[in-house]
């Protein structure tokens, strides 16, 4: 039986891409990194690294792909002709103080993108979200993507965007994620190389495809969304009100994600990378280049590990400080996931300044295993996002912490 997804989640400088088939086993793996130069048509760039992920993974011995779905960064704001506002980019501020719109993280983006790109916005029927506008290029359908109802008033709700006068109907209607948003147009399935159209599900924002990819789905359980930014979070039965940090509703109803955020966690070591390769004037893999770094704890190298690895620390601490206060026992090991999980020294060093096991799942990259869960909950494989991801979602290996640091 023919049970193969294509999954893809869009980062903020490549798009990576696997083949899941109905067992959770990842059978090819791509990472694409965009080509387009300018941020601003960074969107135009999706589509091409797709067909480029899906001609370097397939073969002639490949099981045919029978759905595709999307995930991707948020809020990244885009206009049908590919104008990008990523969700890191500078904005101009916006005073929505005293407004119903402050509660809001899309608001904010997208009264920036009228304001940056004002042909734009008008003359676009639909403002998209990140994967929602990969999702339109694949089928041609109009959504965005609400991980749980919960979520509204953080995306945006009538009121609020009465309040900044944004007109509703700029804006796709709300659909849930493993939603079935149509199947590949022609000209995409051709591209594609796939033999016939196949549904497009829904995978919604990163996080949330972080968040069911590791199975962080009841109290206690603990994941790393580490790339170039970095969030620890925590399964909640109940909104943790404590300081910095961020409370959000769980795709699970009643239940709620903790996450304390390192915005430029794995940035850090990227930049040092650059910087060595411009010395060096060659191209050095991370693998070669964190060994180097571990190996020699006097390097400049490995102080930004080390420097990554405390906030690490720090960040944990805060939330199993928050986890005690409210009687929540954290359930370990904490699964990693992301650039960052790809590793075997950087995360043994990680676990060690962390205290703590650490883990990765069947596929480092697990917001690829959470689309697949998607998938496969859209496709009526599975009554449920929980019943599919006990099925699919599988721990690799644990680390545990050799030394105290």
């Amino acid at each position: 039986m023919n049970d193969t997804v294509l999954c893809a989640d869009i980062g903020t400088t490549s798009l990576k891409a696997g083949l899941v088939d109905g067992g959770g086993k990842v059978i090819a793996v791509s990472q694409q990194t965009f080509e387009h130069p300018d941020a601003v048509q960074a969107a135009l760039s999706w589509l091409p690294a797709l067909c480029r992920a899906v001609r370097e993974m397939t073969t002639e011995d490949t099981p045919v792909i029978c759905a595709v779905c999307i995930s991707g960064n948020g809020p990244t704001i885009v206009s049908e002709d590919g104008t990008t506002l990523l969700w890191n980019a500078p904005v101009p501020q916006s005073d929505i103080s005293g407004t119903p719109a402050v509660r809001s993280l899309f608001i904010p983006r997208l009264i920036a993108f009228r304001t940056l790109y004002q042909t734009q916005w008008e003359s676009s029927a639909y403002i998209y979200s990140g994967p929602e506008f990969l999702i339109h290029q694949l089928c041609g359908d109009s959504v965005t993507i609400l991980p749980e109802s919960r979520y509204e008033e953080t995306y945006w709700t009538r009121t609020q965007l009465l309040s900044v006068s944004i007109p509703e109907k700029k804006l796709p209607p709300f659909v849930p994620i493993a939603y079935n948003a149509g199947t590949t147009r022609p000209d995409i399935t051709a591209g594609l190389g796939l033999p016939h159209a196949v549904p497009v599900f829904c995978g919604g924002p990163d996080f949330v495809a972080a968040m069911v990819g590791t199975n962080s789905l009841s109290p206690g359980k603990v994941y790393d969304c580490a790339g170039s930014s970095e969030g620890i979070n925590l399964c909640t039965p109940v909104p943790v009100a404590f300081d910095g940090i961020l409370a959000l509703p769980s795709v699970i109803p009643g239940l709620w994600n903790a996450a304390v955020l390192q915005s430029e966690s794995g940035r850090m070591f990227v930049n040092f990378k650059k910087i060595v390769e411009a010395i060096e004037e060659r191209s050095i893999s991370y693998e070669e280049l964190i060994s180097f770094c571990v190996s020699n704890p006097d390097s400049d190298g490995f102080e930004v590990l080390e420097l990554v690895a405390v906030n690490l620390r720090q960040s944990l601490g805060k939330l199993l400080e928050a986890a005690e206060q409210y009687g929540i026992r954290p359930r370990y090991p904490v699964v990693v996931t992301g650039g960052q999980a790809k590793n075997e020294q950087w995360l043994q060093m990680k676990c060690n300044y962390a205290g703590v096991p650490l883990a990765v799942c069947n596929c480092p990259d697990s917001e690829l295993i959470g689309d697949a869960v998607m998938a496969r909950t859209g496709m009526g494989a599975y009554a449920s996002i929980q019943e599919a991801a006990d099925a699919l979602v599988k721990i690799a290996k644990v680390y545990t912490p050799e030394t105290a640091v």
